[in-house]
């Protein structure tokens, strides 16, 4: 392809998805804040239930608003994640509870986007929950950062080894290997080199299969793909 023929290439457009989500607002806030996708007999499950109930009620209108717009996620939204962390400093919860907090979101809104609009196309709905993925990874960031923010003033350094430990488990069959074990290792916070050791795979190898798998999930960052591999349903978190 010639020079002349790259620059020419049009930008690309945001897709708008004509599903009025919108309405679902009332019905997805109630799926999405029902005990039982929570441990709620531990502690921890106990604590995300309430802190699911504190956020969202005022995040989820706008959410699903940037999910059919392609927009990006309000900062009155972003505020809101802000201050439910920053009044969350001395709650002792691990920093394995708050890495994995947007996962019983992302579960839901799929189940029940797939159960209730089957009129939308396999490409829509993967736009859909690309999007989804993205807006959780930035809101889920955003929590974790002022909420460490919070707890390095009162000095009280979290880590992932505070409590407990973050294991993520690839579930067999559901992407082929060995991009599936290569991204359980991503998940675990291993580098491209560390999984090229890990494989006995090139860096280089490692980086393709990586890509390749963004590629099919529309995503662009490795941290969004970790989250839809947990939305999918292809890794799991323990």
């Amino acid at each position: 392809m010639s020079e002349t023929t790259m620059s020419a290439a049009p930008p690309s457009r945001k897709i708008v998805l004509g599903i009025d989500l919108q309405t679902r607002v009332a019905a997805l806030t109630a799926a999405m804040l029902a005990p039982a996708h929570f441990e709620t007999s531990t502690a921890h499950g106990e604590w995300l239930l309430e802190r699911y109930r504190e956020i969202v009620p005022t995040v989820l209108p706008q959410a699903l608003h940037s999910m059919e717009t392609g927009e990006r996620i309000g900062a009155e939204s972003l505020e809101a994640i802000r201050r439910s962390a920053s009044a969350m400093r001395d709650s002792g919860v691990p920093l394995s509870v708050v890495l994995r907090g947007s996962t019983p979101a992302l579960r839901v809104f799929g189940a029940f986007m797939q159960a209730r609009e089957s009129r939308l196309s396999p490409q829509d709905l993967t736009v859909l929950m690309g999007r989804a993925a993205l807006i959780a990874g930035e809101l889920g960031a955003c929590w974790a950062e002022a909420w460490a923010d919070a707890r390095g003033a009162s000095s009280a350094q979290p880590s992932v080894t505070d409590g407990e430990s973050l294991s993520i488990a690839a579930v067999p069959g559901t992407v082929a290997s060995p991009a599936l074990e290569m991204l359980a290792l991503v998940a675990s916070g291993l580098s491209t080199e560390q999984i090229a050791e890990a494989t006995d795979y090139s860096p280089q190898a490692v980086k393709w299969h990586l890509a390749r798998l963004m590629r099919q999930w529309k995503v662009d960052t490795r941290t969004s793909l970790v989250t839809v591999a947990l939305a999918r349903g292809v890794l799991t978190a323990r």
